[in-house]
């Protein structure tokens, strides 16, 4: 094997080990290729919950396993996912989640996403008034741009994190992370620390060395009184 194939699959291994994340793909329009790509290389395994009525299909199937519709319109997929990923998040989507109405699957799974504690993250930018997307389609009406505005606050509160792919995938990297390592790690203390400062083997975090603590036994011997 070339050095390059074993890289792959390392990868590959690596990405098979951590829990998948599940991205649930709809219809609406927007930057579809462009978030595909950088999906396909963002290092994650990925499940994919894939909308009937897509004609991009073929294209998201590569990215990872695709969940059977069958499966997904009736219950969560049974897999210990991180994550629920929504990279289409449009007002109609945002609407039905916070009327409670849940009239499609993927509202549905959402739902079951927040009750079950899995992070549910969405790109902003379809329902943000000020984004570039929203910008170039003219969403200038001021009373509809503040109500879209406010249902994206309310989302946030209901417990779906919205922010831009970049943001999202930075927050997927940061969960994975394994706890920071302490600053000053305990240490075993040696004969030549408690030589050197014999106040350190008061301290009561104070660990000792077999050898530490036989010093400290034979110093003790030799300062009895007669």
């Amino acid at each position: 094997m070339t050095e390059q194939q074993i890289d792959r699959l390392v990868t590959q291994i690596l990405q098979r080990l951590q829990p998948p994340v599940l991205v649930m793909v709809t219809a609406a329009e927007g930057y579809r290729h462009e978030i595909c790509q950088r999906l396909a290389c963002c290092g994650e395994r990925l499940h994919l919950a894939l909308s009937g009525e897509l004609t991009d299909a073929e294209r998201w199937q590569t990215l990872g396993d695709v969940q059977p519709a069958e499966i997904w319109h009736r219950a969560l997929p049974p897999a210990p996912y991180k994550a629920l990923l929504l990279p289409f998040l449009d007002y109609p989507l945002a609407a039905d989640l916070l009327n409670g109405t849940l009239q499609s699957p993927v509202a549905q799974r959402v739902h079951d996403a927040l009750l079950a504690g899995i992070p549910v993250l969405a790109l902003r930018y379809l329902c943000d008034p000020h984004s570039e997307l929203n910008a170039l389609r003219g969403v200038a009406q001021p009373g509809y741009a503040a109500q879209m505005s406010a249902t994206l606050e309310r989302l946030t509160a209901s417990g779906i994190t919205l922010g831009t792919l970049n943001e999202l995938l930075d927050r997927l990297t940061a969960n994975a992370r394994p706890p920071a390592v302490s600053e000053s790690p305990r240490r075993y203390l040696t004969v030549t620390d408690i030589v050197n400062n014999p106040a350190l083997a008061d301290s009561p975090d104070a660990v000792l060395t077999d050898a530490a603590v036989d010093f400290l036994k034979a110093q003790k011997k030799i300062t009895l009184p007669r």
